[in-house]
């Protein structure tokens, strides 16, 4: 029977995270993994020699100085991966029926490049930017130094995304435009918070990257780490059971029946599910269970990944968000991954595309690769419509297309454990905040939680969530201190 002081259930980015910081301050910790490979949504995949992302398609706030970076710098990671900064002065592109627009990085730069469309609204868009930033900076590196991870954003938490901006903003095409990136948090105008908007907006402000040769360079750059501190990752072991033993916390159970014990477990899987196989115990009310499962979810992803013919399409580095006039028209990321051979064409183009659960729900009680030929068609004809759809916008892309594949909220769904394979978890509500926001300590001593489900998604707020789990465990402000002032 195998011991060790923590074992962290699933190796998506907040489980890795949790086991480096731990392993890192000398614990002998255990990442268990139910899949083949590590990593969760920053899993990469090969298809016919070429690397393709499954889901992450760029990340902000890595320009040194900025937050992300300084974690991954304390992390030991930054010298281990590839990473190119998007175009400064347009990274995001909005299109908007036959309109389109920039934004630039920088905090003036953005101001100056829309006000420069939209002369009018320059005192607004200001504002607007003010008020991002201002959300952004209760996540700071000065923020870290003083012993806190994040500073205190209930306030914006209850205040609504779309609102918000039309408090600051007259103009409605330019509304449209700052709303044009919530693919990226999985935007509701009738429910997400602003500090959702405000965060991911402003983190890609601060610099976006992309990752050359593959977002899993992640992935293995923090299992590396673990591995070299001492830690296990275990893969093809899935957890079934968290074991009580009377009132205290024993290990986990994995499929074939193997215990192993630790004083604590972190799940960086979604609460639902960590609750389902939790053994009964006297902390956790069967009403607190229920409401947890019941909980709605973000909507999903239909992504369209596609290999292009060598040669043939420029390589664009920047991230197009495509919107027609009408109500019913598509919404669609266009995002290219940058090119390992020739740095002037697209090798690997992706359209994201939000898909909700039902439109696969048919589907639900089969597993990867055995789905049936109706539900080969089905993704055949919305990669086709996708596709067309966008080519609109794009003339020559479609042709340039030597093979596709693609992945639905069920592919989410069975690589990640997320229910109904929602691609950023728990839906946030600005008129219900306290009832998706989640604490990294559970009501059972020793078990915790972690990952994109508790607060905040996105590569930026799973890292902060890893931090205050770790944070429940080495007590006080010591890490964030030792993280702040690192550098």
């Amino acid at each position: 029977m195998k011991k060790y002081d923590v074992v962290i259930i699933g190796s998506g980015l907040g489980g890795l995270e949790c086991a480096l910081v731990l392993s890192k301050e000398g614990m002998n910790v255990c990442v268990v993994e139910k899949n083949r490979q590590i990593g969760g949504l920053f899993q990469s995949f090969v298809r016919k020699g070429t690397t393709i992302d499954s889901s992450i398609h760029y990340v902000g706030s890595l320009d040194k100085g900025e937050i992300l970076y300084q974690y991954f710098s304390y992390f030991g990671i930054m010298d281990s991966i590839n990473i190119e900064r998007l175009n400064g002065n347009g990274y995001d592109h909005i299109h908007l029926g036959d309109d389109h627009y920039s934004l630039a990085m920088g905090h003036d730069n953005f101001v100056e490049s829309l006000s420069a469309r939209f002369p009018h609204e320059h005192h607004s868009i200001r504002r607007y930017c003010d008020a991002i930033r201002k959300v952004g900076e209760l996540s700071s590196v000065e923020v870290l130094k003083t012993g806190i991870f994040s500073g205190n954003g209930m306030d914006y938490f209850t205040q609504s995304a779309i609102a918000e901006i039309e408090s600051l903003i007259s103009d409605k095409k330019l509304r449209d435009v700052l709303w044009g990136t919530s693919l990226l948090y999985a935007g509701i105008k009738e429910v997400t918070p602003f500090y959702l908007h405000a965060i991911t907006n402003n983190s890609n402000i601060q610099g976006a990257y992309r990752f050359r040769g593959g977002s899993h360079q992640v992935a293995s750059a923090l299992a590396g780490e673990i591995i070299k501190n001492g830690g296990t990752i275990m893969t093809d072991s899935e957890v079934t059971r968290i074991a009580m033993e009377g009132d205290h916390l024993k290990g986990v159970v994995t499929s074939n029946d193997e215990m192993v014990e630790s004083k604590y477990v972190i799940s960086n899987l979604h609460p639902s599910s960590t609750l389902r196989m939790l053994d009964e115990n006297n902390y956790i009310r069967n009403s607190y269970t229920e409401r947890i499962i019941k909980s709605k979810s973000s909507y999903g992803l239909f992504c369209l990944y596609m290999v292009m013919k060598p040669n043939s399409y420029r390589y664009m580095n920047e991230n197009h968000y495509i919107k027609g006039n009408s109500p019913g028209d598509d919404y669609a990321l266009v995002s290219m991954q940058p090119p390992v051979r020739d740095r002037a064409f697209a090798e690997v183009v992706t359209i994201v595309a939000p898909m909700y659960y039902s439109e696969v729900e048919r589907w639900s009680e089969t597993t990867v690769g055995n789905r049936g030929e109706d539900y080969r068609e089905f993704k055949e004809k919305r990669s086709q419509k996708l596709l067309n759809y966008v080519s609109a916008s794009f003339p020559g892309l479609k042709e340039s297309v030597e093979y596709m594949y693609s992945a639905t909220p069920l592919t989410f769904r069975d690589y990640t454990s997320n229910p109904e394979g929602s691609a950023y978890g728990m839906q946030k509500n600005y008129k219900t905040p306290y009832s998706s926001l989640i604490s990294p300590k559970s009501k059972v001593p020793n078990l915790l939680l972690t990952g994109q489900n508790l607060n905040v998604h996105g590569v930026v707020g799973v890292t902060i969530t890893s931090m205050l789990t770790c944070s429940e465990i080495l007590k006080g402000d010591y890490l964030a201190k030792k993280i702040g002032n690192m550098l």
